[in-house]
């Protein structure tokens, strides 16, 4: 009998058995920051909580209505809650030229003037066709709520890639950042 039948099974089974590599993900490139101008009243984003099904590191699409897609293949590279707190944060300090602008729980700010909690309600992936964000935000003072506001907003994903759901993520929440730096008092125009 010939080996190369044999190479050939070993071969074939060798092949069956690799596993496709795992991607991690980020919700995208952050917004070219501007120098932090001098210092602000200290500003903490968070702490985040996104809704259970999401709080994971694989990333999840929905398909056909109630059904998830939990992907093994594709992950975020860090918690989503982590993720959107520091680029909230980011794109606040990039906003209001602020350096005292940092994410929860990593903060270096003992005592900040402020804080800015974020409650995700809903941060769905539709298959491939749109990324939905609702989020309720408060802005407090001294431990007392002085603003709050509900936001909601839906970004297409463009093409059919991970890497373009990702980005989509992304933009929901820089959109997110947005409607927050609009609303506090410490922020000058883009």
């Amino acid at each position: 009998m010939s080996r190369l039948p044999l190479i050939l099974v070993c071969a074939l089974l060798t092949a069956c058995s690799s596993t496709p590599p795992v991607r991690y993900y980020t919700l995208g490139p952050l917004n070219p920051a501007s120098p932090a101008i001098g210092s602000g009243p200290g500003l903490v984003v968070g702490p985040v909580g996104v809704p259970a099904t999401i709080d994971r590191l694989l990333i999840v699409r929905q398909v056909d209505g109630a059904r998830a897609d939990v992907s093994d293949g594709h992950r975020w590279a860090a918690p989503l809650k982590t993720e959107i707190a520091r680029r909230v944060a980011v794109e606040l300090s990039r906003r209001s030229g602020n350096g005292r602008i940092v994410s929860w729980p990593q903060s270096s700010i003992i005592e900040p003037e402020m804080s800015v909690p974020i409650d995700v309600q809903r941060f769905d992936a539709e298959g491939f066709g749109k990324v939905t964000l609702e989020a309720v935000w408060t802005l407090r003072k001294g431990g007392k709520d002085v603003l709050g506001r509900r936001f909601s907003a839906t970004e297409q994903v463009g093409e059919p890639t991970w890497e373009a759901l990702a980005a989509a993520h992304g933009r929901l929440v820089d959109a997110l950042a947005a409607d927050i730096a609009s609303a506090l008092p410490i922020t000058r125009t883009p």
